[in-house]
């Protein structure tokens, strides 16, 4: 498992403008979402060098056909260092699977880590 900190993880919170974010860096506080370096493509590269940025929005936070779509997680922890996806009310998938073009990865993100 890479941690988020290393994959450049960093908040996200949407803005006034349309289909626009702001990156919160390391603070969950109003995050509506996060993005870090892909953990297959990272590895398989040796690093951010040529590694894509996944993105995955929280779920109510974003409208759901904001992209990319469908996945929405349920976040539980208090920041980047123990961030978990967890099932939420009602339950719902903890995985992210990169669909579409790409390297196709499936993984979880749990304790801080993404695998």
């Amino acid at each position: 498992m890479t941690r988020l900190r290393e994959l450049a993880a960093e908040f996200l919170a949407l803005t006034d403008e349309p289909r626009t974010w702001r990156r919160l860096g390391d603070s969950m506080a109003g995050a509506d979402g996060i993005t870090f370096l892909c953990p297959a493509c990272f590895a398989a590269n040796g690093g951010p060098r040529g590694t894509h940025a996944v993105i995955c929005w929280f779920r109510g936070r974003v409208p759901d056909d904001l992209p990319p779509v469908p996945g929405r997680w349920t976040p539980a922890g208090t920041g980047l260092d123990d961030l978990t996806f967890v099932p939420g009310d009602p339950p719902m998938a903890t995985s992210v699977l990169l669909t579409g073009p790409g390297c196709g990865w499936h993984g979880f993100v749990t304790n801080g880590s993404a695998a």
